[in-house]
């Protein structure tokens, strides 16, 4: 299942109803909803406020196969970020030390199962793998 949300933080919204009918539909239990909420909205935020040349909606896909559940965030006519090479957080280092950013993706890196990234066409595609929670 797949949906467009138009460029913009108040899409947040819309696709956590998103998220929710997906699950619902599929016969996931609505624990799973933080987990993935958590995983969009870090992209989509990113998407929306690093992504300078975007015009164009931003595309979210949900599917399952068995225990697995793949989200896929699709940004349209932009230049390539690839997130996969972004440097892992230190946890360990005082904040008062710490560079800005980062700690959304460290905990999508804990969450998923496996974090890809496709750039195509001047299109960028991020697809994370989880197991779905009973």
């Amino acid at each position: 299942m797949e949906r467009c949300f138009p460029r913009e933080l108040g899409a947040l919204e819309s696709i956590h109803v998103f998220v929710v009918d997906f699950l619902s539909t599929n016969g996931i239990p609505a624990a799973n909803a933080f987990e993935v909420d958590l995983i969009l909205e870090e992209l989509f935020t990113n998407m929306v406020k690093h992504s300078k040349d975007g015009r164009h909606d931003i595309a979210v896909g949900l599917s399952r196969d068995g225990e697995k559940l793949t989200i896929r965030i699709r940004d349209f006519d932009v230049e390539a970020y690839d997130l996969t090479q972004a440097p892992e957080f230190d946890e360990s280092m005082p904040m008062s030390e710490r560079r800005g950013g980062g700690m959304g993706l460290h905990l999508i890196r804990r969450i998923a199962e496996s974090l890809q990234y496709e750039y195509i066409d001047r299109n960028s595609i991020i697809t994370v793998t989880k197991r779905i929670q009973p």
